[in-house]
């Protein structure tokens, strides 16, 4: 039985999630022949083909995915600069949103 959570459980994942999980795993064994069978004897060849990648993506891992980056025009040192920079400002502001304390003065 799910129950709801009062918390979070460790590592911030709520309680719920970790329970759903667990009752997926324990129908894992079944989908995964369910797969199978459609994968070798769905009369669609659509049901035929989805089930085939879900069994590759379960058993190999999906595939990469090609990525193109379009970089200003430069040499590489600049691009890294450029990308340093970029990291220090994101830094600078994650630093800045973590210890910013309102300012409570005198009233």
């Amino acid at each position: 039985m799910i129950t709801k959570s009062a918390g979070g459980a460790e590592g911030g994942r709520p309680r719920v999630l970790g329970e759903v999980q667990e009752l997926a795993r324990q129908h894992a064994p079944s989908a995964i022949a369910e797969l199978a069978r459609l994968a070798l004897k769905a009369k669609s060849e659509t049901a035929r083909i989805a089930a085939i990648r879900e069994l590759l993506d379960r058993g190999y891992g999906r595939s990469r995915q090609a990525l193109e980056v379009a970089a200003p025009a430069g040499d590489a040192l600049d691009l890294l600069r450029l990308m340093m920079e970029e990291i220090d400002v994101i830094e600078r502001k994650r630093a800045y949103k973590r210890d910013w304390k309102p300012d409570l003065g005198p009233h």
